[in-house]
């Protein structure tokens, strides 16, 4: 960084332009973002794969339940 040291009208100037250091900052920023963006979609893939599976282990479930209660039944009407 330079710096005059005039009486009246002191001035300072950055050495590397201003432009280019905010753009090198916004690409990092974009780039965080983005890449937490991704891992987000992949706990959020993961997460909705899981609820199917327990949607399908559940189903499944109701499907014995209902297999069963109507085998007792039919048991019962035949025993009767």
């Amino acid at each position: 960084m330079k710096v005059s040291f005039d009486k009246w009208y002191p001035i300072v100037q950055p050495s590397v332009s201003v432009p280019q250091d905010a753009f090198y900052k916004r690409v990092e920023r974009l780039n965080a973002e983005r890449a937490l963006n991704v891992q987000l979609e992949k706990q959020v893939k993961k997460f909705h794969q899981y609820e199917w599976e327990i949607y399908e282990m559940r189903m499944r479930q109701i499907t014995l339940n209902i297999e069963i209660a109507n085998n007792s039944r039919v048991r019962i009407d035949v025993e009767v």
